[in-house]
């Protein structure tokens, strides 16, 4: 990364704000502002087809991005966003600033002391409201939500308004396929001058740029209201016939569209693929000198893998951390796996009771949550980080039930303590590994789903056969509008695909299929059905779709090499994971890309 400081001008030429690469700046005092209300509209002149029809097809000339980043670009087919669960994907909050249309700003003030509270940006174009909240509130955990909008706060540096923003989903750097991680992160000034208007980002993104990204817009302020700021969308069939777990995608140096750009402005394909070089007025001197061989590096991944980070947002303080989802359903968090629970006039239903290292402190937390006793225990899979709190957790509760409870009719140990519930394949799987029998379901089930009504909630648990284990479920509260999928779904890797013990990974595409199957978003893309993973940070069906689309992408390319008569060295030695591996993937650990690689392909082998 650089390390020279990124500056905004005023009208005469006067450094008024700097932010270093980080997205931090210098501390400075905050004066009284100004007030950034009204109508605002930005020229369409600069940088027209970005902001129109939008940017030709493989130009990421000027975009500091890494290697991933530009075959994640390469391999996206535009037709994707006729899937329905893509027809109303909006902008994020850098991208949708400077999106075409007109843009509303307004002030919102405690009605008694009149503080400003926050100030509202609104933009036309897939009603991008941003609120940038002034009262000095914290960013919130990592595991809270994200968001096309994220989480922004601001204060009056000199005459700028400084805001930092979080919390964002995946979205795009440019809507020609190059992409913006879920952990980008922005700094954004804006400076007023009269009825002219400056906005600066500065855009770090650890997963897909390798320096940060900054770009201006400028605004005039109108006179009126311009009417016409709803831009509703609802999804709809596009395509008949298409299955399931079909992705457009294009394969690794076939993307038939790589040198239209070039063959147009007669210039080399090495001169618009993009890397930080390409954002510097010296690389222009070398434009000429660029080969074929020069592009064709970078169609492909380098044979030298790169550093992979594994995104992790769970605490690791010794707490157990709570949050709230929707209708007395809530997140605790910090003993491995996620765990989720319900309260009521009931006693609490639970969903996965973590590693168990900190159980005692998960039945406190659920304690404070509601004083009726723990009555049921449901369990998505087999895995320790998921099972191993299961005999403090059934300890700890009651089942006023002697002839049977949750989704079974009658078992042994019925009445005793908890009822801790799993498909039968969890119990066969933890019996025959000799976990305690205290800690293992008794309460079984065979084919499909169990459901009940408890906490005045109807309550589903969908078996998904042959996922990342034979034994997986997820569970849906139905009132609530709440999905607990296990390990079907994280935010933190790669599927762990576990052959020995009956995963795959065309039944972990059903699966991941299966979530959305069930999934509403409330507008845009976003929010409704509240989507919890078993590791990593609160989601709705958003992240699940890119989720699906990378196992997809990745299927994909394994089962082509696999076709055309490739070893297991030789899928690995093309890094198929190469795009996504700054983001999900791991050199180290229990998991890791290697691994991910090796069971696709052995699955897919033995299907062939």
């Amino acid at each position: 990364m650089m390390t020279k400081p990124i500056c905004i001008l005023g009208a005469i030429g006067v450094a008024l704000m700097c932010a270093d690469l980080g997205g931090q700046t210098p501390a400075s005092v905050a004066t009284a502002g100004f007030d950034l209300s009204g109508y605002w509209t930005s020229p369409l002149v600069e940088d027209a087809l970005e902001r129109g029809a939008g940017p030709e097809l493989a130009d990421y000339g000027g975009f500091p991005i890494n290697e991933a980043a530009r075959l994640f670009a390469l391999s996206y087919d535009a037709s994707r966003v006729t899937l329905r669960h893509h027809q109303c994907d909006g902008y994020v909050a850098p991208y949708s600033v400077r999106s075409i249309g007109n843009a509303r700003a307004w002030e919102e003030r405690d009605s008694h002391t009149q503080r400003l509270i926050a100030i509202h940006w609104y933009n036309q174009t897939f009603e991008g409201h941003r609120v940038i909240w002034m009262d000095g509130r914290p960013h919130p955990p990592a595991y809270a939500p994200h968001t096309w909008m994220g989480f922004s706060t601001g204060r009056f540096v000199g005459n700028a308004l400084e805001v930092q923003t979080s919390h964002l989903k995946q979205g795009w750097l440019r809507r020609n396929g190059l992409p913006e991680s879920d952990q980008a992160t922005v700094v954004e000034f804006f400076v007023r001058h009269g009825d002219h208007l400056t906005h600066t980002s500065v855009i770090n993104d650890p997963v897909y740029l390798i320096e940060p990204e900054v770009r201006t817009t400028d605004f005039f302020r109108q006179p009126a209201d311009h009417q016409n700021w709803l831009f509703n969308c609802d999804d709809g069939e596009q395509i008949l016939g298409r299955a399931p777990d079909s992705v457009p995608n294009y394969r690794f140096g076939a993307n038939p569209f790589v040198k239209e750009f070039g063959d147009k402005y007669r210039l080399p394909a090495a001169a618009y693929l993009g890397g930080p070089e390409t954002a510097y007025p010296e690389f222009e001197s070398r434009i000429a000198s660029l080969t074929d061989a020069d592009a064709r590096a970078k169609l492909r991944p380098t044979t030298v893998d790169v550093t992979s980070r594994a995104i992790d947002s769970e605490p690791h303080d010794g707490e157990i951390h709570v949050w709230a989802l929707r209708d007395n359903v809530y997140l605790l968090l910090g003993d491995g796996g996620n765990i989720v629970v319900q309260t009521g006039d009931e006693g609490a239903l639970v969903v996965d009771s973590g590693s168990g290292r900190l159980a005692d402190k998960v039945v406190a937390a659920i304690r404070r949550l509601s004083e009726k006793p723990i009555q049921f225990i449901a369990n998505t899979n087999f895995r320790a980080d998921h099972t191993g709190g299961n005999a403090v957790l059934r300890a700890a509760g009651s089942d006023p039930s002697v002839s049977g409870t949750f989704f079974a009719l009658q078992f042994a140990d019925a009445g005793v303590g908890a009822t801790i519930s799993a498909h039968q394949n969890v119990q066969t799987r933890m019996v025959a590994s000799g976990r305690p029998a205290a800690g293992n379901p008794s309460d079984t089930f065979l084919e499909e789903r169990r459901r009940t009504f408890h906490n005045n909630d109807a309550i589903e648990m969908f078996w998904e056969p042959q996922a990342v284990t034979d034994g997986d479920s997820i569970v849906h509260f139905r009132r609530a509008d709440v999905i607990v999928t296990g390990d079907v779904f994280t935010t933190t890797r790669y599927p762990v695909i576990d052959l020995q013990s009956g995963g795959s990974v065309e039944g972990e595409i059903r699966a991941l299929n299966d979530i959305l199957n069930r999934t509403v978003y409330r507008h845009q893309e976003e929010g409704g059905t509240i989507v919890v993973p078993g590791h990593g940070y609160v989601c709705d069906e958003h992240e699940v779709v890119e989720y699906r689309d990378m196992v997809v992408i990745v299927r994909d390319r394994v089962r082509t090499m696999i076709n055309s008569g490739a070893t297991l060295e030789q899928v690995k030695a093309a890094r198929v994971t190469a795009d996504y591996d700054p983001r999900y993937g791991a050199a180290s650990g229990p998991w890791t890309t290697s691994m991910f690689v090796e069971a696709v392909y052995r699955d897919l082998s033995k299907r062939k």
